[in-house]
């Protein structure tokens, strides 16, 4: 009940203000901005959402799955599939995560995109009160060596310098990526402990 309360809430909130940086993003990393609206809000809806901008290997399931299933099952969520004019974000992250895929050679897994507020704030969670998640501008990403992470750090790098409008948020550690575009709070980086430069 309190997951129903709460989306509905979400759907009555403005769109965000720079939504036009993921359709820009969408068409950078070679894919299509779709309209979300033509699909319904069911996690079926949005795997044909993705496929439609082009996504072809990052699934709605892996976008929506909570990094902690029972902190959420608490919460009333069993996914967390947000609102669908916050679609387009889930998107242009997709997007960047089959590009850093295809860079590290290696697989690149989805940790955390959006997070509800209620269980972003959760201890166990451990987020950011003012952080990205819960505007859904951000995903977390697990690689499966450092050179991995290095390359893919390499090459976030680049397109921060390519298209600077995108406003980059990269949160950088041994084997984890933060990675947001479009936040509230502008471009900035920061590092985890283990971190060691990619260049």
């Amino acid at each position: 009940m309190l997951a129903k309360l709460y989306l509905v809430a979400l759907v009555a909130l403005p769109v965000h203000a720079q939504g036009d940086v993921f359709a820009l993003a969408i068409r950078h990393l070679g894919g299509t901005p779709a309209r979300a609206g033509a699909f319904p809000a069911t996690m079926a809806g949005f795997d044909n959402y993705l496929r439609q901008c082009g996504v072809r290997n990052v699934s709605a399931r892996s976008l929506t799955r909570p990094n902690h299933p029972d902190v959420a099952a608490r919460l009333g969520f069993q996914d967390f599939l947000p609102p669908k004019q916050w679609w387009p974000r889930g998107a242009a992250l997709a997007l960047i995560v089959e590009k850093l895929r295809e860079v590290t050679g290696e697989p690149v897994e989805v940790r955390n995109w959006w997070r509800p507020a209620a269980y972003n704030a959760d201890p166990r969670v451990g987020g950011a009160r003012n952080g990205d998640h819960p505007d859904a501008c951000a995903i977390d990403l697990d690689y499966r060596t450092p050179a991995g992470r290095m390359h893919a750090e390499r090459w976030l790098r680049s397109l921060d310098r390519s298209l600077p409008a995108l406003k980059l948020s990269l949160g950088l550690g041994s084997l984890t990526t933060h990675v947001g575009i479009g936040s509230a709070r502008g471009h900035r980086e920061w590092h985890y402990p283990g971190w060691v430069p990619g260049d």
